[in-house]
């Protein structure tokens, strides 16, 4: 079952939930669109989420930003206020009382500032989300400059020069349009959310390598809480930022199926 639901002001931005709308008890994943990718997700994979979860009577609600997809740039409406209007309406709706929320990339941070701003989230999906670079980047990304013949070992020690040393202080290329908190302020936001009882599933890739090549870059990002059992973190190297490969794909929703049953439960398939 699919229902177009139109929120905001006006009524100007519209989503798509998939799932029985009458279960109001159990809690919804949310998707925000990533970037400028509209709400079907890259390559469709947002509608492939939906598709598997429904099978567990798992409902999605996925929908565009203002300024993407079919949605336009409203003033005063940003991305954070935006997602919060989605919530308010799924809720006086009757749709649903309890989120997850999350996504790829910038979706991921809409997750994350979600949760910390509304106790109605109970679940974060983080996929390559926000990681502070650190010792262990710079180990790893000094191993794979070694890992190369040693006529590239000059190039490499040429353009650290004439960026600074081993980059220091330079930022990632996805902190630009990104929005992170600090590191301190993570390890903070991440008690807090615990402290909640959410729930969050972290997964990195290899397409995020301007920030994350190391998995001991999890806890030097989220200290002693990214331990925490209702934590469940990977660093997949073989797959991409889209999972665009079919194998990623099925792993990223199988991952997210178990992860959400485990942590939320389901209800069976939907008629």
């Amino acid at each position: 079952m699919q229902t177009l639901e139109c929120f905001g002001p006006e009524r100007s931005l519209a989503g798509i939930l998939t799932g029985d709308p009458a279960r109001v008890e159990a809690p919804l994943l949310v998707l925000p669109n990533a970037g400028l990718v509209p709400r079907a997700g890259p390559f469709r994979l947002h509608v492939e989420i939906a598709e598997r979860l429904a099978a567990r009577g798992i409902r999605t609600f996925r929908f565009d930003l203002p300024g993407a997809g079919e949605a336009p740039h409203l003033a005063g409406m940003d991305a954070r206020a935006a997602t919060r209007a989605a919530l308010d309406h799924l809720a006086a709706r009757g749709i649903a009382r309890r989120f997850v929320i999350g996504g790829i990339c910038s979706a991921a941070d809409r997750g994350w500032i979600a949760a910390r701003d509304d106790a109605r989230v109970v679940g974060v999906l983080l996929l390559d989300g926000y990681a502070a670079r650190g010792p262990w980047f710079q180990l790893a990304r000094i191993a794979g400059v070694l890992a190369r013949p040693p006529r590239a070992w000059f190039a490499v020690a040429r353009r650290h020069l004439r960026g600074g040393a081993a980059g220091a202080g330079v930022e990632p290329a996805s902190a630009a349009y990104r929005d992170w908190p600090r590191r301190r302020d993570a390890r903070r936001e991440l008690r807090a959310l615990l402290a909640r009882d959410v729930r969050l599933l972290m997964i990195y890739t290899r397409g995020v390598g301007d920030y994350f090549r190391d998995a001991r870059q999890v806890g030097w990002s989220y200290g002693r809480a990214a331990s925490d059992p209702r934590v469940r973190w990977h660093y997949w190297r073989d797959c991409d930022h889209t999972f665009f490969a079919r194998f990623a794909r099925e792993r990223l929703l199988r991952t997210l199926e178990d992860w959400f049953v485990a942590g939320f439960g389901a209800a069976g398939a939907t008629p």
